[in-house]
């Protein structure tokens, strides 16, 4: 049986209200070198793959580079300029690694 460390973030609804990190150990510890490489890296950015308590995968994107407008803006991760480049990079990637392998 493949053992699947589960993980789930829970966003706060409002000022003074909770936002909780719910995980296994394995999935937490991913969690914990993921965010470090994120706050100490080069790239300010990392991603770690943990799963639901459905069981299916999901990525989980961090990044330290926002700038103050975006921040000021923020109402949807996906539209950062960090994201959008490292998205970018990645789908670039795989059309040469596509292009590579035929």
């Amino acid at each position: 049986m493949i053992v699947k460390s589960r993980l789930h973030l829970y966003q706060h609804h409002g000022p003074k209200s909770r936002g909780y990190i719910i995980g296994e150990r394995q999935a937490l510890r991913a969690l914990s070198e993921a965010l470090r490489k994120a706050a100490d890296g080069v790239l300010g950015s990392e991603t770690v793959n943990v799963y639901g308590n459905d069981g299916h995968d999901y990525e989980v994107f961090i990044t330290r580079d926002v700038s103050e407008q975006e921040w000021q803006t923020l109402d949807r991760p996906e539209a950062l300029t960090s994201i959008q480049t490292i998205d970018q990079i990645r789908q670039e990637l795989e059309q040469r690694n596509r292009h590579q392998n035929d």
